[in-house]
């Protein structure tokens, strides 16, 4: 019997669905005739119809895969707003686009999502039609999974979940525990299923660099002095994660009361100036506005010379932590999204199931707060900051 993920008003709907594909699926496309597998060098297809943190982490699959078949040929389906965390990786074959409706967070109708969907479906067809897929892995178990270009291409052996329907299309369908999980976790539920072992100590979070994206360059076109900076990242994919624009102005206030340096806005929306017009006058010298001027590589460069980030849950916080030590906020999430880290991090959270979950890498602080948003957390954060700045 399947669990599916959502309320009773979208999980009818999927056991309706499911109901024909299961009968399709049974009838005709698990008969289908296939070749053996090539297990020298198999062509394995990795979907990722998420956001740009999962696009992020996905990535730490890959030198995994690479390391059992180092003949691997890997083709990437994502979505067009992930480009640029995959543009420059070498593990990657090809990257076809789908966007999905259900992950589109672009301002615009539903049924504009609906027609970009079909759009960038029907052009994503032909690509995948060009390769005969020894194995497909969705790594999605909420929304957003790809299992319905199953029927359109060739696969030999597909796994995924099956949580948001569709999943009498794979040849193992699998459930989420109902503990609390790391999202990493059901990677390594799937990469077991080619062959591929692994643990939380053998991830290497990476991100290629282009050599043309330099420090002194982005110093320029941002106006940064040589002077010691930070990175605040004060937004969140989601907005029911992201703090007050008065929490974030006290923080960089008495920061700067309390340290000369500077400090960098982040973000994409008008934010970062909502912030700004909050801070004291005398701080205002001291704080570079980057938001929408600065694009996902010139981000990683900055953090290298960052003495450290500030960020929330969200993508900032993956790839910063890649290059920086990083203080990070989780409003509302946990356990499941900690982050895959090469320099400390000092996590804040309010996410009651995730208290005392054991997290194998060991560079990461966790810290529970009932509610972040008070005078308690600021007191930590400043604490870490004065710490952090005095190393």
């Amino acid at each position: 019997m399947r669990k599916y993920c959502g309320t009773p008003k979208e999980t009818i709907p999927f056991r309706i669905m499911d109901f024909f594909v299961d009968i399709y699926a049974n009838l005709f496309y698990k008969k289908r005739k296939l070749a053996p597998i090539n297990h020298n060098s198999p062509r394995i297809l990795i979907a990722s119809l998420g956001h740009l943190g999962d696009a992020l982490t996905v990535t730490y699959m890959f030198p995994l895969i690479k390391k059992t078949y180092p003949n691997a040929s890997i083709d990437l389906l994502t979505a067009q707003w992930c480009e640029p965390v995959n543009l420059h990786n070498p593990h990657i074959n090809q990257t076809i686009y789908i966007n999905h409706f259900q992950t589109n967070r672009r301002k615009i109708s539903s049924w504009e999502k609906i027609k970009d969907f079909y759009r960038t479906f029907r052009q994503a067809l032909p690509l995948l039609r060009q390769n005969d897929y020894d194995y497909y892995i969705d790594i999605r178990y909420s929304d957003a999974v790809a299992h319905f270009v199953l029927p359109f291409i060739s696969v030999k052996k597909a796994y995924g979940f099956s949580r948001r329907a569709l999943g009498g299309l794979l040849d193992i369908e699998f459930d989420v525990p109902t503990h609390e999980f790391h999202h990493f976790d059901m990677y390594f539920m799937l990469l077991r299923e080619i062959g591929v072992k692994g643990s939380f100590a053998d991830i290497e979070p990476y991100f290629p660099i282009p050599p043309n994206v330099s420090f002194e360059k982005i110093q320029e076109k941002i106006g940064l002095a040589n002077k010691p900076f930070l990175m605040l990242f004060p937004e969140s994919g989601g907005e029911h994660k992201q703090l007050s624009v008065e929490f974030w102005a006290k923080i960089i206030d008495e920061t700067l009361k309390a340290h000369q340096l500077n400090v960098l806005l982040c973000g994409q929306t008008q934010m970062s100036k909502q912030i700004l017009d909050l801070v004291d006058g005398a701080h205002k010298q001291n704080i570079i506005d980057t938001s929408a001027k600065i694009n996902i590589q010139e981000i990683a460069v900055l953090s290298k010379n960052a003495k450290f980030a500030l960020t929330l849950d969200s993508f900032p916080e993956h790839l910063c932590c890649i290059f920086s030590q990083t203080i990070t906020i989780f409003k509302g999430t946990g356990y499941p999204f900690f982050p895959l880290a090469n320099f400390p991090v000092y996590l804040i959270h309010n996410h009651k199931p995730s208290v005392g979950m054991t997290f194998e890498r060991d560079n990461v602080e966790v810290v529970y707060q009932e509610n972040v948003e008070t005078d308690a957390v600021k007191a930590l954060v400043l604490n870490k900051i004065s710490k952090l700045l005095h190393e």
